[in-house]
């Protein structure tokens, strides 16, 4: 038995493959560039979860992935339990009705026949309606049992797509109040909107041409619209306030810029003396990957060249 999990977490992924065996778990992680291999031997009465506690805190695996994992196996249970429940319920009523079908072919035959007999008899018609009726009877009883079926045996969906449907009218047609909503009540709601997404779907669905956010998607998630924008970097995924809003825009700008470099050059545009990483306007500009020079300083990080607006602190040298 295998399982897949993907998180974005900004512009790096983060893969989980695992595979279960009767006394091992095979565990494949990437995470950026990082990559990790292991086979966990089961030998001791513990759950599979934790069997993996150790390689996630090991690891650094984040706490979405985590989540995920959690959830797939609580559902695995869940499943098995109710495909059983599925099971019995269908056995019971199918030897229910196996009864009733039997029963109702019985009395529709017999009436069939009875009536035709007696309609035979007072006319002497010499069998004739006999085996009309008795057709007659099959033919009813045919028809009871196809509209039993249809009644008992109707598939599920219909109705599960019909409140679905009803459901998402109801959420488009909603009047959402105008709320106080913080930076952080924000991000963990742009969180969870991007945890509910389909494979291959991201975040930056939320993001409008001018890089504000699109609450109108949040505002189930929010329990309403902000009062204030917010705005959001559709390279890196960070959040910004209305003072901050050419931030998210001169981010866009120069990590594709400095993509492209890495692409073009193997290397990052910034001085390797400088301690602070600084993303190099000059390279940038001269070869013509900027147009302009940004008024925010950004600085590359060590997370596979993302960037950053946040001037990194200088670490302690100890002695």
């Amino acid at each position: 038995m295998k399982y897949k999990f993907t998180k974005y977490l900004g512009r790096v992924t983060e893969d989980l493959e695992l595979g279960f065996e009767e006394k091992w778990i095979y565990v494949h992680y990437t995470k950026g560039s990082k990559e990790k291999t292991a086979c966990l031997l089961k030998n001791e009465d513990k759950s599979e979860m934790e069997y993996l506690e150790d390689f996630f805190v090991e690891n650094q695996v984040s706490e979405e992935m985590k989540t995920d994992v959690r959830k797939c196996f609580e559902k695995g249970r869940d499943k098995e339990n109710s495909q059983w429940n599925e099971f019995t319920n269908f056995l019971m009523k199918t030897l229910s009705l196996n009864m009733v079908f039997g029963i109702t072919i019985a009395i529709c035959v017999f009436g069939g026949y009875k009536l035709g007999k007696w309609i035979d008899t007072q006319y002497n018609f010499h069998s004739l309606f006999t085996g009309v009726g008795t057709l007659l009877g099959i033919g009813v009883g045919a028809i009871t049992i196809y509209s039993m079926i249809q009644k008992y045996f109707k598939p599920p969906g219909a109705k599960v797509i019909h409140s679905k449907q009803t459901a998402a009218a109801q959420n488009t047609d909603e009047h959402y109040p105008i709320i106080d909503a913080t930076i952080d009540d924000v991000r963990m709601a742009v969180r969870e909107f991007s945890d509910h997404l389909p494979k291959g779907v991201y975040r930056t669905i939320l993001v409008q041409d001018d890089n504000s956010i699109d609450f109108k998607q949040l505002a189930p998630i929010l329990k309403g619209i902000p009062s204030k924008k917010f705005y959001m970097s559709k390279e890196t995924y960070d959040l910004f306030e209305e003072e901050e809003k050419q931030i998210a825009v001169e981010m866009d700008l120069v990590q594709k810029a400095v993509d492209q470099y890495v692409k073009d050059h193997r290397e990052y545009p910034m001085l390797g003396y400088d301690p602070q990483h600084r993303v190099n306007y000059f390279l940038l500009l001269q070869e013509k990957y900027l147009r302009s020079e940004p008024q925010t300083q950004f600085y590359i990080t060590d997370l596979d060249g993302l960037i950053t607006h946040i001037k990194p602190t200088r670490k302690k040298t100890s002695y």
